[in-house]
């Protein structure tokens, strides 16, 4: 299977693409979105390093003037963007990450960062209001995927040179996607988690909406476990992926059981990281 980097598709080459994959398990419809715990959201993003993720967005964004990020969560894309531009603006709906981001806009970091809360479905915004759009790692969390992609193709002015809508999401090889699913997913009786169905279908709206150009890359990112303890690693693997998807799941207890074996296996190719790889779907208005 190749996953190397492409451009110029049209929405049926993205979702055909093997970078939306894996094809066998692409589902019918949304499965709905994964509810997160904020101490166990706290643990995961505290062991996650997605420095080429932050790389490849600011490059993405290197033209543009106006950025928004769509869930600026712990704010490490904001910033970098801040930094990079001068500014950025931000929509976050969860109040603790909310008060987290203004904690360095207050502070004075270097660029500026506008904050405001909402949600991807309702963004606070006129049309074309910013000429990027990013939203990185949010489609499995929104609560109508279609309305979502729809509030960002709406904010973003096509026609900007540079304008561009910029989704990451789960790669077919994303390690910690595929754990879950193995080991997790059925005994909490979800159905299968597949992120490239997130982005085949973003895709499809986006074309709909003007943006219709799209470029796929693949990007590296992991959590990093250094417990130098092989059996610390794997309970702390456990409790963090668990916690992750499942916090307060009345099947918490088994879930952790039943990733242990999964998580054991891997470390042992793999002794002090869990991949967290992403496909990036690049949109930009397609040329008439």
């Amino acid at each position: 299977m190749t996953l190397s980097t492409v451009s110029g598709l049209d929405a049926a080459a993205v979702r055909a693409h093997p970078l939306c994959g894996p094809a066998e398990f692409m589902p019918a419809r949304y499965r709905g979105p994964h509810r997160l715990g904020h101490l166990g959201w706290l643990d995961f993003t505290s062991r996650l390093e997605r420095g080429e993720e932050t790389s490849l967005v600011c490059s993405a964004t290197a033209a543009n003037e106006r950025v928004l990020d769509v869930g600026g969560g712990t704010g490490e894309l904001t910033r970098a963007v801040a930094v990079q531009l001068g500014h950025c603006t931000t929509v976050e709906p969860h109040s603790e990450r909310v008060a987290a981001l203004n904690e360095y806009a207050e502070a004075g970091g270097t660029g500026t960062i506008e904050i405001l809360p909402g949600r991807a479905e309702s963004l606070p915004f006129t049309d074309g209001t910013f000429d990027a759009v990013i939203a990185t790692w949010i489609l499995p969390y929104v609560d109508d995927l279609e309305r979502a992609v729809r509030e960002m193709a709406r904010v973003c002015d096509p026609r900007h040179p540079a304008a561009k809508i910029v989704l990451i999401g789960g790669a077919p090889d994303n390690e910690l996607v595929s754990i879950l699913n193995q080991a997790c997913v059925p005994l909490a009786g979800e159905p299968h988690d597949h992120q490239g169905h997130l982005l085949a279908v973003a895709a499809g709206i986006l074309a709909g909406e003007g943006f219709g150009d799209f470029t796929l890359y693949r990007t590296e990112a992991s959590l990093r476990f250094p417990e130098p303890d092989p059996e610390a690693r794997v309970h702390a693997a456990a409790e963090t992926l668990v916690n992750f998807w499942f916090e307060g799941h009345p099947a918490g207890a088994e879930l952790r059981r039943a990733v242990k074996p999964v998580i054991r296996r891997h470390f042992e190719r793999r002794p002090h990281a869990i991949g967290d790889q992403g496909t990036v779907l690049v949109a930009r208005p397609r040329k008439r």
